[in-house]
């Protein structure tokens, strides 16, 4: 007979880890719990809740600064719009009055004149003539107003020297040309003496007979002084400019 062998006695490890892994979660929830109770909950939960409030109001801020641009954007663009509409009423107020305006003018405005008639006519043409008699006489008179402001080739005075004390006298001034002689007024004496301030022609041929020169030579002959050196004696003389 075959000889039985001896079974083995071996030693199980599984009751001894069931019991180890017990062991280590009561330790654990023991642990957890004694953490659990020296912890404030209270005050997390406030932290917790003061963090979410924070972040809320920096979202509100956020979105009431968004909001405020938002809003001043809006206030300019109106103000704008406003100021455009408020121009443009202008605008038409303005028209409208120019409008007005016009069509008063187009009213008070008056019918044509008539064609004109023969009678017309030749009071045009007799204007047209006096103009062009006008200009002629203005050329003329342009010319010899170029012609006396040409310098002379020659031209001899003849003064009065006044020597001594016996005063100045006061002169008259006579042109003397080749077919004239010019009275030419002076400040004091002319006026009374011929009733005008214009010159005075006298013919170089009528000279012996004219009245106006006879009467300038006895004013000189005769005038005496009231006042001054010449006090009742002559105080006036005649200066010829003679011109070639």
């Amino acid at each position: 007979m075959a000889r039985r062998q001896k079974k083995k006695q071996e030693i199980s490890l599984f009751p001894f880890l069931d019991i180890l892994a017990c062991v280590i979660g009561n330790l654990i929830l023991i642990i957890t719990a004694v953490v659990l109770e020296s912890v404030d909950t209270d005050k997390l939960a406030d932290l917790f809740q003061n963090e979410a409030v924070q972040k809320q109001t920096e979202e509100n801020l956020e979105a009431i600064r968004e909001l405020e641009e938002k809003l001043a954007k809006l206030k300019q663009d109106s103000i704008s719009n406003d100021s455009r509409v408020q121009k443009a009423q202008q605008q038409l107020v303005e028209a409208e009055r120019l409008q007005r305006e016009a069509r008063g003018r187009l009213l008070n405005v008056p019918p044509p004149p008539p064609p004109p008639d023969d009678e017309d006519k030749a009071e045009l043409k007799k204007r047209e003539l006096e103009i062009q008699e006008i200009i002629a006489e203005m050329k003329r008179i342009e010319a010899k107003i170029a012609d006396k402001k040409k310098k002379p080739d020659q031209c001899i005075s003849i003064l009065y020297e006044n020597r001594g004390r016996g005063g100045i006298r006061r002169p008259f001034f006579v042109e003397v040309t080749k077919d004239n002689l010019v009275l030419l007024p002076n400040e004091l004496d002319y006026k009374n003496l011929f009733e005008t301030e214009k010159a005075i022609k006298v013919p170089v041929a009528k000279i012996a007979g004219d009245k106006s020169f006879k009467k300038l030579l006895d004013y000189v002959l005769t005038h005496l002084g009231k006042t001054g050196l010449l006090r009742r004696r002559r105080d006036t003389i005649i200066t010829f400019l003679v011109r070639p």
